[in-house]
């Protein structure tokens, strides 16, 4: 008769060592991520790794790229893609207290339209469509107008008056106008059709709207006409905020001091003892 003794301990020590390796895995799951000193908290993860595992450490559509530069010793810059769109993020800050409550800010910088108006390109003028993953505009949110005219379009003097700037794009045959005026809150407004000082877009020409950051543009400067080229590039480069609110089942996780994740249908807590909660609000 065999003796079960050396069985008994294999099992045992194969147990002890799946145990220890969920203890591990899970252990060592979304740490704090990093990219360029900001600290992303979820629901942000680190695009390389997202879905990768059978739990990620962000939501759908809040991966960041820290994208490393070619040049030696260089800082990365993590990026958020948004509609095939790549956005510099300049921060993030959590906890904002505004009229609609407690929210987080993340500012983006479309570093693409800033290297446009400096080469006298309109490659990347278009509308901006906000993401589906739950980032929003503000509604405080200030948006620039610009006009995209086809190069013979022969615009009236109306027209000009109501404009603040315009150049001719050296990338394709149109002329890029912007409009003496901002509009507040246009998440609300009708997209196809809006006024222009009680007159109508041209109808040879497509209106593009850009979010930009109400505290670093003068309004009265772009009401009046009184705005450069390299003042429109500043102000770009302040980048603009997109708002979310923090996953309260997260929350719950981190009142226990443990970290969030998502098994792709909801939030789970990752536990120090190596497990995990599908219930996190427990």
């Amino acid at each position: 008769m065999l003796n079960p003794i050396p069985t008994v301990i294999f099992f045992t020590l194969h147990i002890l060592l799946i145990q220890s390796q969920t203890h591990t895995s899970n252990h060592s799951r979304c740490p704090p991520f990093r990219c360029d000193q900001i600290d992303f908290p979820f629901p942000f993860s680190d695009q390389r790794t997202f879905g990768s595992g059978t739990i990620d450490c962000g939501f759908p559509g809040y991966q960041i790229l820290c994208d490393e530069e070619e040049e030696e010793e260089s800082t990365p810059v993590p990026i958020l893609m948004i509609s095939t769109q790549p956005y510099q993020v300049k921060n993030i800050f959590l906890n904002q207290f505004y009229d609609e409550g407690v929210v987080n800010l993340i500012t983006l910088v479309n570093t693409d339209l800033i290297r446009d108006i400096n080469t006298d390109s309109c490659h990347s003028f278009r509308n901006f469509t906000s993401p589906s993953s739950g980032l929003l505009l503000p509604d405080w949110n200030i948006n620039l107008t610009f006009f995209k005219c086809p190069s013979q379009f022969a615009p009236p003097q109306d027209f000009l008056d109501q404009t603040a700037l315009n150049y001719t794009c050296n990338d394709e045959q149109s002329r890029l106008y912007l409009g003496r005026y901002v509009i507040v809150n246009s998440s609300q407004m009708n997209p196809t059709k809006r006024s222009f000082n009680n007159s109508i877009t041209p109808r040879d020409c497509n209106l593009v709207m850009l979010p930009v950051s109400s505290a670093d543009i003068n309004v009265s400067s772009v009401n009046n006409g009184d705005i450069e080229r390299s003042q429109l590039g500043k102000v770009l480069a302040a980048g603009f905020p997109l708002q979310w609110k923090s996953d309260a089942d997260c929350e719950n996780c981190i009142k226990k001091k443990e970290r969030c994740g998502f098994d792709r249908t909801k939030v789970v807590c990752l536990c120090d003892d190596g497990c995990y909660n599908t219930n996190s609000s427990k």
